[in-house]
């Protein structure tokens, strides 16, 4: 399968294209024919140098945190998935290829009208906002601070806090 991939780290131009082994789902995971992937701020880091340390540095290395695709193999034990469904999903890396696996609890369903690439700018903010929300706890007719609500987190945020019954949203 072809990937977009790093053979080092360093300024955009070292991401090339590759050829790499096809993966195959295992337990628990689907593999994911790949439409749109987002770019996100952690590709950029990662691509110049900055790893966190779960992240092995090995190359090649295929970015890519957001993706939507076509679920085209579902590993044993996955249920609430099967070959053909339109998905959106989030993973560390891996986004930037033609194929991908991923464990099945970190795909969704796409909605039928979304645009491929719009639903593969979704999941990082998306999966953020949700997660910091529910940290700490929005409840009715609370005040929210959001600050750079104008972002696609903030505005993720932003939404996520009305809808969760906040009165008011300062950003």
């Amino acid at each position: 399968m072809r990937a977009a991939a790093l053979s080092e780290f360093g300024p955009p131009d070292v991401l090339k294209e590759a050829s790499l082994d096809l993966p195959h789902a295992t337990g628990g995971q689907v593999r994911v024919r790949v439409r749109a992937a987002g770019v996100m701020p952690f590709d950029v880091r990662v691509r110049g140098g900055w790893t966190p340390p779960f992240i092995k540095r090995e190359f090649p290395m295929v970015l890519g945190n957001e993706f939507a695709g076509v679920v085209d193999e579902v590993g044993e034990d996955v249920t609430g998935f099967a070959a053909g469904d339109e998905v959106l999903g989030y993973t560390v890396l891996g986004g930037y290829a033609e194929y991908l696996t991923v464990p099945a609890d970190q795909i969704v369903r796409k909605p039928a009208t979304m645009p491929w690439e719009v639903a593969a700018g979704f999941p990082g903010n998306g999966q953020g906002a949700h997660m910091a929300l529910s940290t700490v706890g929005v409840h009715d007719g609370d005040t929210v601070l959001i600050n750079a609500a104008a972002g696609g987190f903030g505005t993720f945020s932003t939404q996520l806090a009305l809808a969760w019954g906040a009165s008011r949203v300062i950003g």
